[in-house]
């Protein structure tokens, strides 16, 4: 289950809460008046929901996944020479 603390305590409480939320993977939602104002989310969340946004992306990923399984792939060297 996710956190939810109002504003006023997460005030006090960031630094606790933050590590908390950390080591259990959970997101925190912040409340202002009884409704939900910001939700804070791992760095890592946030970039594999930025990926998943992403459609070319996410494609590319999905194209050089598919590579690397039939071996299709090349070393630094074949791609850049002596560099």
């Amino acid at each position: 289950m996710d956190y939810i603390v109002p504003i006023s305590e997460a005030r006090g409480k960031l630094p606790y809460l933050i590590k908390k939320i950390t080591q259990m993977g959970k997101h925190l939602i912040i409340t202002k008046n009884g409704r939900a104002e910001v939700v804070m989310i791992s760095p890592e969340e946030l970039e594999t929901l930025e990926i998943k946004n992403d459609q070319k992306l996410l494609a590319s990923i999905l194209r050089a996944e598919e590579d690397i399984q039939k071996g299709d792939i090349y070393s630094h060297k074949d791609v850049f020479g002596n560099v």
